[in-house]
């Protein structure tokens, strides 16, 4: 190709891509699905395919974005006009936590560890379980997080009220195992654990899918038996 050609096919691949992308409005960014990600890049790709490969002529590579854009531009509306095809196209949210209980079929379902809802949680700022009334990952990736009321945000009349800090919380069981390394820095050991499975009357360890404790020693334990989980029919 000629500098001439690079120049032609450039300007008119910019262009058309800026029209598609003026058409398709916010919809690639804000409220991004899995789907909406994928579509994103296959547009770039495409239209960078049209400028720099002379092979293919310009006319094919522009037919194929524009109608890749159409395709993507109906999916949005279908989304929007049937609730069954929201539900299709985009899924729907799922509850990770709900009062206050974990629930592993919400984790297993999205492929997600205990790990990654708890750097979730700390990503809102939320770094105790114990604190989170519901949890819900939703079609766009994000985890939005619900605070029980004894620890929502501070208001006015609260001003002068102050808390302790609880500091970093460890976890000492994860998915029924329990972390030897975490007891082994708390000074702990594992009769300590069996008192508190004891204590709230589990009978074994398989039983619990998460817990941790803080500096002064709040005791957050999430069992496997989990509610059903409600729907967002």
């Amino acid at each position: 190709m000629t500098f001439i050609d690079i120049f032609i096919r450039t300007t008119i691949a910019f262009i058309i891509l800026y029209i598609l992308c003026r058409i398709l409005n916010k919809k690639l960014i804000a409220q991004m699905t899995f789907f909406d990600f994928v579509a994103g890049i296959t547009i770039g790709s495409v239209a960078a395919g049209a400028m720099l490969q002379p092979n293919t002529p310009l006319s094919i590579s522009m037919t194929g974005l524009i109608l890749f854009c159409i395709y993507t531009f109906i999916t949005s509306i279908i989304a929007i006009k049937s609730l069954w095809g929201r539900k299709v196209l985009e899924d729907e949210p799922t509850y990770l936590i709900k009062n206050g209980e974990v629930l592993e079929n919400g984790l297993k379902k999205n492929r997600m560890t205990i790990d990654s809802l708890i750097t979730n949680l700390r990503k809102k700022g939320v770094f105790y379980v114990d604190q989170v009334e519901s949890a819900i990952l939703e079609t766009d990736g994000t985890v939005s997080v619900l605070k029980k009321p004894a620890y929502l945000d501070v208001m006015k009349k609260d001003i002068n009220q102050f808390q302790s800090s609880r500091g970093v919380p460890q976890a000492f069981i994860i998915d029924g195992k329990i972390l030897t390394s975490t007891l082994n820095m708390l000074g702990k050991d594992i009769n300590w654990v069996k008192g508190i499975l004891k204590k709230n009357n589990i009978s074994k360890l398989d039983e619990v899918f998460f817990a941790q404790i803080d500096i002064e020693g709040t005791i957050y334990l999430d069992k496997r038996e989990d509610a059903k989980s409600p729907s967002f029919d």
